[in-house]
């Protein structure tokens, strides 16, 4: 009987823990995961990228471990910089072995530190790149420096959240070395800001999503004459004003803040999420914006609601949409046929879901960042090395695939048949190296 109990008084605690965890707690819980997220083979092999060219550019010692490492980074910095992306080459099998060896002999370093410790990227550049004059400047420091890294950080995770090479993983080490509160306010922190936002969510990340975006919506209300042209040009909202991109901006915060919360366990969450969602589409109608997104949160409010005509009609237009599937377009039908007959008090049968919807959100964002020129962009506001940084962000890309390919166990093995082929000395070279 006093098991039983005991059992029963368990079960309890822990089916009320999720409602009784308080918001701030859920929040720590997220930053934890944060950390265990970037614990990866592939942030460590980017952040030793990064690592190389920051510290080229580094005149003072800082401590005895980076002196100890100091001329093997200058070393295999000045191999990959040299690295053509259109001649894979350039770098044999042995380079890769015996960078590979290096970087195991540093991992601890690697690891342990911080890149935001080196020079900028851009001071890096200049010192590679630049002109007799600009080798001689001197480095950015204090709030410059903060403000120059915070940048390149956000771009970068921005750039790389696309490639199939680097991806979510590396875009999201850029996004947590970013602190949007060391940023003057303007609207590169509060589109920072969004950005962090909707990579935490995409992460799942919810409760650290809920607080970036909480805090960028409490900015945006705050700032409601803010200039917003990068806003107005990422979103292609050429038709809108400054005063309706802030609104659509507003809405599209609402909107994912209400994701965040929708996505969660508690039922105050669930209530939260839908009050963003009236927010999302009364900011939305009032500057005109009508696309998937739109559909989709009126279709979710209208089934709410049992109003099934209107959910109907919403289904109707989101069917139209370039983002979903034929799969998903197929279940559309099946969802209108079933509202049709459905009978009040009835849910609908599980496919028009909080993973549904989100899914739409995901595409719908992905395609913006996708039309996104950031190149150009850069260009057009004058950053300077920004061809420079784009192909070092491919030879980046390439060298740490090939890195891997070269270094993983299977590699190895691989590699050590083809040099076997090629000639014993090679092979005995190899060996040497991985030792």
């Amino acid at each position: 009987m006093k098991n039983i109990i005991l059992v029963s008084f368990l079960i309890l605690t822990f089916s009320c823990s999720e409602d009784d965890k308080t918001d701030q707690q859920l929040l720590e819980n997220d930053k934890k995961e944060l950390i265990e997220n970037l614990d990866s083979y592939k942030v460590a092999s980017y952040k030793f990228g990064k690592i190389l060219i920051r510290a080229s550019a580094e005149k003072n010692t800082i401590s005895p471990e980076f002196q100890a490492f100091k001329s093997d980074l200058d070393r295999i910095f000045n191999n990959v910089v040299k690295y053509d992306v259109e001649n894979p080459e350039s770098l044999s099998v042995l380079d890769y072995i015996s960078i590979y060896r290096d970087y195991k002999n540093m991992e601890d370093f690697i690891m342990e530190t911080d890149e935001d410790i080196f020079p900028t990227l851009m001071d890096a550049f200049n010192v590679t790149y630049g002109d007799s004059i600009s080798k001689q400047r001197d480095y950015l420091k204090g709030d410059d420096k903060v403000y120059a890294q915070n940048i390149e950080h956000s771009v970068l995770s921005a750039i790389v959240i696309l490639s199939k090479d680097l991806g979510k993983e590396v875009s999201l080490y850029e996004c947590s070395k970013t602190d949007p509160e060391l940023l003057p306010d303007s609207e590169i922190k509060t589109l920072l800001q969004y950005f962090r936002g909707f990579l935490f969510f995409e992460k799942g990340l919810y409760y650290l999503s809920e607080d970036e975006i909480s805090r960028n919506i409490d900015w945006l209300n705050t700032n409601k004459e803010v200039d917003l042209p990068f806003t107005r040009a990422m979103f292609q909202w050429g038709n809108l004003n400054n005063k309706q991109t802030h609104i659509g901006f507003h809405s599209l915060n609402h909107l994912f803040r209400g994701f965040d919360r929708l996505m969660m366990e508690r039922k105050i969450d669930e209530k939260r999420a839908l009050e963003d969602f009236e927010m999302f589409l009364k900011d939305a109608k009032e500057v005109g914006l009508d696309n998937e997104i739109v559909w989709s949160i009126e279709t979710y409010l209208y089934l709410k609601n049992e109003e099934n005509e209107k959910a109907i009609t919403a289904l109707t237009k989101l069917k139209t949409s370039k983002l979903l599937s034929s799969d998903d377009k197929e279940k559309i039908d099946e969802s209108i046929v079933y509202l049709k007959n459905r009978k009040p008090g009835e849910v609908l049968n599980g496919f028009y879901d909080k993973y549904f919807l989100s899914k739409i959100a995901t595409k719908y964002m992905f395609s913006i960042l996708s039309e996104v020129d950031w190149e150009n962009l850069m260009k057009e506001q004058n950053v300077p090395h920004t061809e420079e940084m784009f192909k070092t962000i491919e030879n980046l890309k390439d060298f740490i695939s090939n890195l891997e390919k070269h270094a993983s166990t299977d590699g190895l093995k691989e590699t050590g048949e083809e040099l076997k082929n090629k000639g014993g000395n090679l092979w005995n070279k190899a060996k040497e190296l991985a030792q």
